[in-house]
């Protein structure tokens, strides 16, 4: 009886560290809705640190182009993106048109992407942190940086 609670026990703490981890990157939230009659409606929450464990599993040479390209501005990512995280809450960048309005924030540790167009709205919340770590994943996967 004793050696199944320490069972239950290990199993039970595994769960919670590994939980943890998995959440500490924070969520990416991503929601697609077509404006035609019967259009897909999407909505998925994602802990943001399966982004990075995805990315290990592909392999390089598939990356290999968009490692390439984005290398020389990894130092500039570097500096921006903790800097950005300091920033007060606010709009980045809002474009507004007569068909489509695009709208970029920052709330909290994420940044927003608002997409609404006469087809559709998109929604796109991504963990600065969670992002950083993508950029270098992506970077060092051609094994140069």
């Amino acid at each position: 009886m004793i050696l199944l609670a320490k069972i239950g026990v290990g199993l039970m703490g595994t769960a919670v560290v590994s939980g943890a981890m998995l959440c500490s990157e924070g969520f990416m939230a991503i929601k697609v809705h077509e404006k035609r009659a019967n259009g897909t409606n999407i909505s998925l929450i994602l802990p943001a640190a399966i982004v990075p464990a995805t990315l290990a599993v592909i392999p390089n040479d598939h990356l290999a182009q968009a490692s390439e390209q984005l290398q020389p501005y990894m130092p500039l990512f570097d500096a921006a993106l903790p800097a950005l995280e300091e920033c007060p809450d606010g709009v980045l960048v809002e474009v507004t048109d007569p068909h489509e309005h695009v709208l970029i924030t920052k709330d909290g540790g994420s940044v927003n992407v608002d997409v609404n167009d006469s087809d559709e709205i998109v929604h796109v919340s991504i963990p600065l942190r969670a992002a950083l770590s993508t950029l270098h994943e992506i970077a060092e996967s051609n094994g140069r940086i």
